[in-house]
């Protein structure tokens, strides 16, 4: 007997409007600190979905403006990381069975990341330096976790 998954009619994620405007701001130190010449929705997104999931911060779902990152542009690999996501979030496998619940979710994560970069931009005088700090921070933690 297979499950049936309840499909999505969304095509993109939404990001809270609230913070959206620091989004370019975020993006400036982003660009300024990789050297890179562009930073995608989706790296921004997953940022903020990091950022928020690390502090256990969630919001309100946004409402649907489809102004993030497309569904058809992510990668395998980090849709795995967002399926891992919903899971520890619910502590179960069924929220699978719903790709609106999957994306609410990480939706929550994100605008809590979001939240945090926001006040961290307004609050550090070394954004940059706060936010490599940080980074530097959780990959250590994640190599931790997995070599217990």
């Amino acid at each position: 007997m297979s499950e049936v998954i309840k499909k999505t009619r969304r095509q993109a994620f939404s990001w809270d409007p609230e913070f959206k405007p620091v989004l370019k701001d975020l993006e400036y130190y982003l660009l300024k600190n990789s050297g890179k010449t562009s930073i995608s929705n989706l790296n921004l997104f997953m940022l903020c979905l990091g950022i928020g999931f690390e502090a256990k911060m969630k919001r309100d779902v946004p409402p649907r403006k489809t102004d993030s990152a497309r569904l058809e542009h992510i990668p395998d690999q980090q849709m795995a990381v967002i399926k891992s996501i919903a899971i520890a979030d619910t502590k179960g496998y069924l929220v699978l069975q719903d790709e609106d619940a999957v994306y609410d979710i990480v939706e929550q994560y994100a605008a809590g990341g979001l939240m945090i970069l926001a006040n961290e931009i307004a609050q550090q005088k070394d954004f940059g330096g706060w936010l490599s700090a940080k980074l530097y921070t959780q990959s250590k933690n994640i190599i931790n976790h997995l070599v217990e």
